[in-house]
């Protein structure tokens, strides 16, 4: 049995210890053990007897089917239940395809017993969790357990849903007032039409089962070459020749080994332990924020708050000046536009643009920190190498503007959306002011009542079927992941209303899945947790001030463009 898969010595969780400290922990592990997204490694109230150390990959723990953390690399599972002797408190289930050493119960006492350095370090362990916790309770009885649904949760009301006929319903974003609320068309076909031939010849799906499916399916690709000739593919490729090839190499549109390697690269400085070491810079960017905000009557929590914390740490993380923030926040939003299927000769020309300045302002950092480097990923990034391979010049710009985008519009966005629809339920924001153990399970349940990201493409490599739908290979697919995070058909007739105590609530779409899993959740649940809690605390009169959401223009991100409220 092969059991020397990771050198323990290289995983943060034992940093400090010795190898002959280690030796009795690698003499007790049993297995080295693959486990698949979606699997369980431990249930709730089963009875203790193995521990795990997680080499690769991601999982998620619940409580009470509420969700509480992610564990990530470096990190272990189930060491709580053997330290006390009682049952599992908690459930783990993967979110990626990962790789576990797998050690017996008591051999796990056995090398804490024999190393007080490995004890130190487990300790460190629980320490971290505690203070993520910040003594928010999961207890049953607890005022943040139980579902408990507003009353004015909305009742189901299209075709399947209501035993009703549903009239066919056709996809059109230009039709009125679909920016403001799409979810009405997604219903519509879900009911009727679930997998969707749109105008641009992209087939759309729209049921939480089939994008949960095709999201993991391997045999789905990202490659813009493997895609069948369309007008909104060929300004994808007119976008990459003009931006150098550029956005060709970034990992959102590799696959295979090649999208293995590059992610390898780059995930490190991601994991959720990683991320963790960023709290408390993201504690003093919202305190900071908060304190100006007191000053006023009225402020945009867009511009002036929502903004300012996912701009800022992901600069800092980059190395990138944060007086640049507005040029680049500029740029961002006009290469992000074109995320959607069809857009203007206009739009089009401004993401060129926006494009060409961000590549040639990136490529001046780079050379910077070749020169001076820093403690930071982009410097990390320039000299990561994994088995002797590292970056090239042009995926290294790749990534570093993908994480730049991804780094501050999907957070800017779940807290701007999320805000506005507390506003709409009244009871729900009441819950989260009054209660901090729902920080975590809020941000999930924000996350899939309305995703920042609607829809992620994939591309199918060989011809399938779907509900009797044959899609030809090379056809565009849009997964929505808007639509099935409120599929009935998965969260019940309560779909469509705002529970954060909602069981289950983690298990939304909002983050893809499979080998393209999003590699920044853990950098937008941290920012998250601490920006919307923190502010509807802080400002418990707060109301909207605007008579209806001021709704951007973008089919596949989506959020609010201004957002301003009384504080008093």
């Amino acid at each position: 049995m092969t059991t020397a898969v990771a050198d323990l010595s290289t995983l943060a969780l034992f940093e400090g210890c010795e190898p002959a400290d280690l030796q009795g922990v690698a003499n007790a592990v049993t297995s080295v053990r693959s486990v698949a997204e979606g699997e369980v490694l431990c249930r709730e109230g089963d009875v203790a007897n193995r521990w795990w150390i997680v080499v690769e990959g991601m999982a998620d723990v619940t409580s009470h089917g509420m969700y509480v953390a992610t564990i990530g690399p470096g990190e272990t599972i189930g060491e709580l239940a053997l330290l006390d002797g009682e049952p599992r408190n908690a459930t783990v289930v993967a979110t990626t395809d990962m790789l576990v050493q797998e050690v017996e119960g008591n051999g796990f006492v056995d090398a804490l017993l024999q190393s007080p350095r490995v004890s130190l370090a487990l300790l460190r362990e629980l320490a971290v969790r505690l203070r993520r916790s910040n003594e928010r309770s999961t207890q049953p009885g607890s005022a943040s357990v139980g579902s408990q649904i507003p009353a004015q949760a909305p009742a189901p009301t299209t075709g399947a849903a209501s035993g009703t006929a549903a009239e066919p319903v056709v996809f059109n974003p230009y039709a009125p007032g679909y920016f403001a609320d799409p979810f009405a068309q997604y219903a519509g076909l879900r009911d009727t039409d679930p997998v969707h031939l749109t105008a641009t010849g992209a087939y759309m799906l729209t049921r939480y089962d089939d994008v949960h499916q095709l999201s993991r399916d391997r045999s789905m690709v990202v490659g813009i070459a493997f895609a069948t000739s369309t007008p909104a593919i060929e300004a994808e490729k007119a976008r990459t020749a003009a931006s150098g090839g550029v956005n060709d190499k970034s990992m959102l549109r590799r696959d295979g080994e090649d999208h293995t390697r590059l992610r390898r690269l780059v995930t490190k400085v991601f994991t959720p332990r990683a991320i963790g070491a960023w709290r408390d810079r993201a504690d003093e960017i919202v305190e900071r924020s908060l304190a100006a905000a007191a000053e006023r009557e009225t402020f945009d929590v867009i511009g002036e708050y929502a903004l300012l914390l996912p701009a800022q740490i992901i600069s800092e993380m980059l190395g990138m000046p944060s007086a640049d923030i507005p040029k680049l926040r500029q740029w961002s939003n006009a290469i992000t536009k074109t995320l959607d299927p069809l857009n203007t000769p206009e739009e089009e020309a401004a993401s060129v643009a926006a494009a060409q300045a961000m590549v040639a302002y990136v490529e001046s950092v780079i050379a910077d920190k070749r020169l001076h480097p820093a403690d930071d990923i982009l410097t990390a990034l320039i000299q990561a190498n994994e088995g002797g391979d590292q970056l090239t010049q042009q995926e290294l710009l790749a990534q570093v503007l993908l994480l730049y985008i991804a780094g501050h519009e999907t957070t800017l966005n779940l807290i701007g959306n999320g805000l506005t629809h507390l506003f709409e339920f009244p009871g729900q924001l009441d819950r989260l002011r009054s209660d901090p153990g729902l920080d975590p399970n809020t941000v999930e349940e924000l996350l899939r009542f309305d995703s920042p990201v609607q829809f992620t493409r994939r591309i199918a490599a060989d011809a399938l079927e779907v509900r009797g739908v044959t899609i030809p290979a090379g056809s565009v697919v849009l997964l929505g992941l808007a639509s099935a995070n409120r599929d009935p058909r998965k969260w019940g007739p309560t779909a469509g209303a705002i529970d954060l105590a909602r069981a289950g609530a983690n298990e939304h779409l909002s983050f893809g899945g499979g080998s393209h899993y999003c590699l920044g959740a853990a950098l937008a649940r941290l920012e998250a947790q601490i920006a919307l809690p923190r502010l509807v605390r802080r400002f418990p009169r707060m109301t909207p001030a605007y008579d209806q959401p001021a709704w951007g223009s973008r089919m596949v991100l989506r959020g609010v463009e201004r957002l301003p409220v009384n504080l008093r």
